[in-house]
C-alpha cells in the first residue's frame, strides 16, 4: 500500500513534530484514563464504607414495627436477599472517665440483633479489637476514631443517656472500623434488647435494615419487600440520593475538563498535518500529474494522522493501566496519612477503557480528516504554477 510508505516517509522527514503530536495525544490519554479509574474508585469506596455497617434497605413505617420476627422471615426468604437486621436507631450521650479526663459527646446509637448483623452484615469481620457476643448484653461496640480519641481500652466503662433520659452503663466490649470516617468517629452500636429498655420498654423495633447480595439491585427489591410486608421501604440510593448526585455531577465535570486535554491533543495533529500540507505542496502536484487520484492523496495524510494517534493511544493506554496497577496495589503515604485510606482506590471497566480509545480515535480522525482533504482538493495546476 504506497500511501502508508509515503506517510511512515512524511513521518520519519519530521521527527520532532510527529514526537509533539504523540507525546500530546499520550498525555491526554493518562490524564483521562487515570482520572476516571481514580474517581471511579474513590466514589466505590465512599459507597462501600457507607454500606459497611448500614443496610441496602430499610424497612420502617411511621410507627413500631411489633410483629419484626415474622417480618424478618418473610424478607429472607425473598431471592437476593442475604439478611435482614431488625433495629433501632436513635441518638444519645456518651460519657466516658479516662485516664485522660471525663469526655461527653453526642453520638448515633444503633441497636442491632447482633446475631442477624454478624450473617446479613458480616459486622465480626469490621471487628479489629475485643469481640462480639450476642449474648452479652451490657456490652458495646464504638467506632476506631472514638476508641482511639477517647484513650480507652477493651473493658472499660462507659455511660449512655438516651433521648428519654435513660441512663445504662455498658462495658467496650469492641472496636469497629467501617472504613467511613463518621461512622467511626460518631456511631456506637448496642444489643437490641438494650436499646429497647432505653427507647421503648417494650420488645418492638423501629425498623428493619435489609442486607443484598448485589446492593444495585435495592430498588427491585425494595419493591418486592413492601408489596409482601405492606410495611415501606427504602433504598440506599434514596437515602443517599444528594450524595449519589454530587458524585455524578463531580465525575461529569471532571470528564469534560480533562476531555479537553484531549481535544488539545487533536488540534496539535492537525496543526502538523496542515503544516505538512502546506510544505508537500509541490510532491501533491507531481503526485496528481503521476495518476495519483484526490483518495490516493487524501489516504496519505489521513493514514499519517492516525498512526500518529495509534502509537499516542497505545502508549497512554498502556503507561494508564500499570500506573493504576502501581497505586492499586502500593501503599503511598503521602496520601494513606491525609486520607482515611490504606490504598488508593481504583476502578475501571472495560467499557470504559474502549470508550477512552473510541473516542481519542474519533477526535483524531476529525482532526486529521481536513488538512487531508484540503490536500485532496488540490488540482495538479494549481499546485506546480508556482514551480
Amino acid at each position: 500500500m504506497i500511501e502508508f510508505f509515503i506517510a511512515k516517509k512524511h513521518i520519519i522527514e519530521r521527527k520532532k513534530q510527529s514526537l509533539i503530536s504523540v507525546i500530546g495525544i499520550t498525555i491526554g490519554v493518562i490524564v483521562l484514563m487515570v482520572s476516571i479509574g481514580i474517581a471511579n474508585g474513590l466514589d466505590k469506596n465512599m459507597i462501600d464504607s457507607i454500606l459497611s455497617v448500614t443496610s441496602h434497605v430499610v424497612v420502617a413505617n411511621s410507627g413500631k414495627i411489633k410483629d419484626y420476627k415474622e417480618v424478618k422471615d418473610q424478607i429472607e426468604k425473598i431471592e437476593g436477599v442475604k439478611g435482614a437486621v431488625p433495629s433501632i436507631a436513635t441518638q444519645g450521650i456518651f460519657k466516658y472517665n479516662g485516664l485522660f479526663g471525663g469526655y461527653v459527646s453526642g453520638v448515633k446509637i444503633e441497636g442491632y440483633d447482633l446475631e442477624s448483623a454478624k450473617k446479613a452484615m458480616d459486622l465480626d469481620k469490621k471487628i479489629v479489637l475485643g469481640s462480639i457476643d450476642p449474648d452479652k448484653i451490657n456490652g458495646i461496640l464504638i467506632g476506631k476514631e472514638l476508641f482511639s480519641s477517647i484513650g480507652a481500652s477493651i473493658g472499660d466503662e462507659v455511660t449512655i443517656i438516651s433521648s428519654e433520659n435513660k441512663e445504662i452503663k455498658f462495658k467496650i466490649q469492641g472496636v469497629f472500623q467501617s472504613g467511613y470516617y463518621d461512622y467511626d468517629v460518631n456511631m456506637v452500636i448496642l444489643p437490641l434488647k438494650a436499646v429497647q429498655y432505653l427507647m421503648y420498654g417494650e420488645d418492638v423495633v423501629s425498623k428493619i435494615d435489609v442486607t443484598l447480595d448485589d446492593p444495585y439491585k435495592a430498588r427491585p427489591i425494595s419493591i418486592e419487600i413492601t408489596d409482601k410486608t405492606g410495611i415501606f421501604s427504602r433504598t440506599w440510593g434514596d437515602m443517599n440520593r444528594n450524595l449519589l448526585s454530587a458524585l455524578s455531577l463531580e465525575k461529569t465535570v471532571m470528564i469534560m475538563v480533562f476531555s479537553l486535554i484531549v481535544v488539545i491533543a487533536g488540534f496539535v495533529v492537525w496543526v502538523t498535518l496542515n503544516m505538512l500540507v502546506r510544505e508537500k505542496i509541490k510532491d501533491i502536484g507531481i503526485m496528481r500529474a503521476m495518476g495519483f487520484s484526490k483518495q490516493n492523496i487524501m489516504k496519505v495524510f489521513l493514514i499519517q494522522g492516525m498512526v500518529l494517534g495509534g502509537v499516542g493511544i497505545f502508549i497512554g493506554t498502556t503507561l494508564s493501566l500499570l500506573f493504576l496497577w502501581y497505586i492499586k496495589n502500593n501503599s503511598l503515604d503521602f496520601i494513606t496519612s491525609i486520607y482515611y485510606l490504606t490504598k488508593i482506590p481504583v476502578e475501571i471497566t472495560l467499557n470504559e477503557i474502549l470508550v477512552i480509545i473510541g473516542a481519542n480515535f474519533l477526535i483524531i480522525f476529525i482532526s486529521s480528516i481536513f488538512p487531508a482533504y484540503r490536500a485532496a482538493k488540490m488540482e495538479t495546476m494549481e499546485a506546480l504554477k508556482y514551480e
